[in-house]
């Protein structure tokens, strides 16, 4: 970009660009020149300087780094600066993207959950999440559009299966930028050469252009598992994607079963607390138990696999839509009564593949025929 960004420096940013400064970029060179022009000497004076946006984008650089110095002073730099402007650099890659957000008390302490409870592995992720949650549990930052894309599901997921005032937090929180992402979902496409917006329609997809699925292998049952004792709420996650894990039992009820059964556990079918086990080959219920509750269980790595809420993940072979088998409707023998289930909706929004979206969608439409 042409134009200049006029950007406050304090002195500690603007001696360090002068004098240790190691230039390997363009916008390095930028900035380093830029402060030498002031030609400030050893001031301690903050002012006011002119950047291109690549400069701007090594000063950001240098004070993200600085957040986690020993150092009070450059602390006290480094957030001065991104507060001001953090949102007025334009990275060449919109994936960099700085997008505020802000979150009520009401969903906000369960993003802080999410960080405490070690289910999430994502390095950035994680250190942006944590960035933006305060200590009296709101959460308002800055984030890239990966992590705002992550925050829009976890919103999304509240808003269909939360209660009252965390139900209406998730509303509010998807209403309020799901434009901005989509946006910014535009360029990426563009600067990746996809040439279509993150906004597309499932229904626009055509069919039999299926999305590559790769299926590891189930582990096989060992006698004399291993089993670690711990509370279930160690394996929910806050998101639409299904957990696995070897399940031995509530402690309570006794000593562990020596084999156990692989099951999955999907957050968005909690009910106040209670989480259902479902055997991954069958879909049936195994048991439902109590996030506070005790357990037998040992962890599995299965997130490479699709899988619906109802039996094993359909898989995809040869360019080929193959389908589960439609069951009928649950605890109806004929015509369906009531509402739709909220978790067939959810699925017919959120599984994992679009195949499998279709599917719940058409038991969503079936219901009551």
């Amino acid at each position: 970009m042409s134009h200049e960004i006029v950007t406050h420096l304090p002195a500690a940013l603007r001696k360090h660009a002068v004098r240790d400064l190691e230039c390997e970029t363009d916008g390095q060179f930028d900035l380093m020149n830029a402060c030498k022009a002031l030609d400030m000497g050893k001031s301690n004076c903050s002012t006011k300087v002119p950047l291109t946006n690549a400069a701007l984008g090594a000063l950001l650089d240098v004070c993200r780094e600085w957040l986690s110095s020993s150092n009070g002073n450059e602390v006290m730099a480094a957030k001065s600066v991104l507060n001001l402007h953090e949102l007025d650099f334009e990275p060449e890659d919109p994936r960099q993207r700085r997008h505020g957000v802000k979150m009520p008390k009401s969903l906000g302490s369960y993003v802080a959950t999410q960080l405490t409870q070690g289910f999430l592995k994502d390095p950035d992720l994680l250190s942006e999440l944590k960035a933006c949650t305060n200590g009296d549990l709101s959460f308002s930052g800055r984030v890239t559009f990966s992590t705002l894309g992550w925050l829009l599901k976890f919103a999304e997921s509240h808003s269909l299966n939360g209660t009252g005032a965390n139900q209406r937090a998730g509303r509010k929180f998807v209403a309020t930028y799901t434009e901005v992402y989509e946006e910014t979902g535009r360029l990426v496409d563009g600067y990746l050469g996809k040439g279509e917006g993150t906004d597309q329609a499932p229904a626009e997809v055509i069919e039999d252009q299926a999305p590559e699925v790769t299926e590891e292998p189930i582990p096989t049952a060992v006698e004399g598992r291993a089993w670690e004792k711990d509370k279930l709420f160690r394996y929910v996650d806050w998101s639409d994607r299904p957990i696995y894990f070897w399940f031995g039992g509530v402690v309570k009820d006794g000593p562990a079963d020596p084999v156990g059964a692989l099951v999955s556990i999907t957050w968005s079918e909690s009910k106040r607390g209670r989480n259902l086990l479902r055997d991954v080959d069958s879909g049936e219920i195994v048991a439902t138990v109590h996030s506070s509750a005790l357990v037998w269980a040992t962890p599995v790595d299965r997130s490479g696999v699709e899988e619906t809420t109802v039996g094993r993940g359909h898989e995809l072979a040869d360019g080929e839509d193959q389908e589960p088998a439609v069951e009928a409707a649950p605890e109806q023998a004929g015509k369906s009564v009531g509402p739709v289930p909220e978790n067939w909706v959810f699925m017919a929004e959120n599984a994992d593949t679009l195949t499998a979206q279709a599917w719940w969608a058409r038991k969503v439409a079936s219901w009551g025929l």
